[in-house]
């Protein structure tokens, strides 16, 4: 599920009434948002999962917002919500996110409490079609460091044994094993894929964190309990992250033997504290502020930065100064649902009163994979937006490129004209409206894995549906398509 990156203030405005918290979506200048109530029951898990149309088309259906659940498509990069309209029946709309006009019918075959073991595909541009469930699911449970840990693992058709994957989540609060759908179209081709709920949500127990330390444990453990089981392949492993993941899964493969290889989508190599910095530098540039003035602007922004890293516990002189001279600065109000924004409202008693508890648990503001990925040597594939918002990779993507040139096993795959999730978007009076996941990118995940992994061609060929080599196509620059 693509999470768009959502900006507000770190220190908390002493509340009037009682509301629910959520944390936030990229730990950078993000910290945490009011969340509304949930419209309405959270569809069953049963019709969670991946199908194969009549035609051949892999969709995987899982969780979004509320009440929705989410269609993706592998290979076109078509996905739209689905809204319930009765007992095992959805609908969509036009775009993204759209509910009317209805331009698509989902009803689920399930017979009593069971899952679905199969969906009617109806399309207002198309025929209709039967899809029937991909592979075998079932829910897990394994331990780590004497916290017990929830997940589901999803196994392909076939006996077996196969190679696996485990998925690592991203810095929210959902169960990613009823959100994270990037293993359905690894099940699709014959991967066995293991999706965890990271400690503290979903099934699992523990403390919600932000400790990276803590997390990569976690998923060697996820890893450990993977390869053991009679229906993978205990010497054909790897993981594969998201967003926050990584930072998490090079950390994770770093402390296991058995990792084979790593798999990024959408995330960072640099800081938490550097991606909050860059995060509100790049707000202040759509609003058009150049110049001196944007000069002036990061240094407030990294001197705020720094009091938020130091929990409210150090910077506080410098940053008292630059907010004196830059108080009625224009350029501020843009940074207004920023935490240099609350830093700039509120007194710093009131801020180190309510702020350290609405911080990330656990979070290293420093940590840095900068020297982790110079030492490794494990086979790694990243994914990368191009115009990525919630996780600014200009760094990321120079550095990944000189590793390449100096021979390390890395490979990077830069999307043009994606945000975060690997979302395609045109933009409308200044607002970016999201349309779909990159067509080449599912593909592109998909054929790095089964490359990485070692896995033989079928017997009747390379699978046409995974075309890697027009996934990969490398092209000069970012602008005309692909670039790898």
């Amino acid at each position: 599920m693509r999470r768009l990156a959502m900006l507000c203030a770190a220190i908390p405005r002493p509340a009037t009434r009682p509301v629910a918290v959520r944390r936030l979506v990229l730990p950078g200048a993000a910290l945490l948002i009011a969340a509304l109530p949930a419209c309405g029951a959270a569809p069953p898990v049963e019709v969670l999962g991946a199908y194969r149309l009549d035609d051949g088309q892999v969709v995987s259906v899982r969780r979004s917002s509320d009440d929705t659940l989410r269609y993706r498509l592998f290979g076109s990069g078509r996905s739209g919500r689905l809204y319930p309209d009765g007992e095992a029946r959805y609908t969509s709309g036009p775009g993204f996110s759209a509910r009317q006009p209805v331009q698509l019918v989902v009803e689920f075959e399930r017979a009593d409490r069971a899952a679905a073991d199969a969906l009617e595909w109806a399309p207002a541009d198309g025929e209709p079609q039967h899809g029937r469930r991909i592979g075998r699911e079932r829910w897990v449970r394994f331990e780590s460091d004497g916290t017990r840990l929830s997940g589901r693992l999803h196994l392909p058709d076939g006996p077996g044994p196969h190679p696996g994957i485990v998925l690592v989540h991203g810095s929210g609060t959902s169960a990613g094993s009823e959100w994270l759908y990037n293993g359905d179209f690894m099940v699709a081709h014959g991967i066995a894929v293991l999706a965890f709920d990271k400690r503290g949500t979903g099934g699992s127990e523990g403390d919600y964190t932000f400790d990276f330390y803590q997390l990569a444990g976690d998923v060697v453990a996820a890893v450990d309990f993977l390869r053991v089981q009679p229906e993978v392949m205990s010497d054909r492993m790897g993981v594969s992250g998201y967003s926050q993941g990584a930072w998490v899964t090079p950390l994770a493969a770093s402390m296991s033997k058995h990792v084979q290889c790593v798999l990024v989508s959408y995330g960072m190599i640099e800081s938490p504290a550097e991606e909050a910095w860059l995060e509100m530098r790049n707000i202040l540039v759509d609003h058009g502020v150049a110049g001196s003035d944007l000069r002036d602007a990061e240094k407030l922004v990294r001197v705020a930065v720094d009091v938020v890293a130091h929990w409210f516990d150090g910077g506080w002189e410098t940053f008292a100064a630059l907010k004196r001279q830059y108080k009625d600065a224009g350029w501020v109000e843009h940074l207004r649902d920023t935490p240099v924004g609350g830093l700039m409202r509120y007194p710093k008693w009131l801020v180190k009163l309510f702020g350290r508890g609405k911080l990330p648990p656990g979070l290293r503001w420093d940590y840095d994979s900068t020297a982790l990925l110079d030492s490794l040597d494990v086979p790694m594939a990243w994914f990368l937006a191009a115009d990525d918002r919630g996780a600014p990779n200009e760094q990321t993507i120079a550095k990944l490129q000189r590793w390449k040139a100096q021979g390390k096993p890395y490979e990077l795959i830069v999307f043009p004209n994606t945000d975060h999730g690997i979302v395609e978007f045109h933009e409308e009076d200044g607002k970016r409206i999201y349309t779909g996941y990159a067509p080449e990118y599912h593909r592109a995940e998909v054929a790095a894995a089964r490359r990485l992994l070692r896995m033989e061609e079928p017997q009747n060929g390379p699978d046409p549906a995974l075309d890697p080599a027009a996934a990969l196509e490398e092209q000069s620059t970012p602008a005309a398509g692909v670039q790898r």
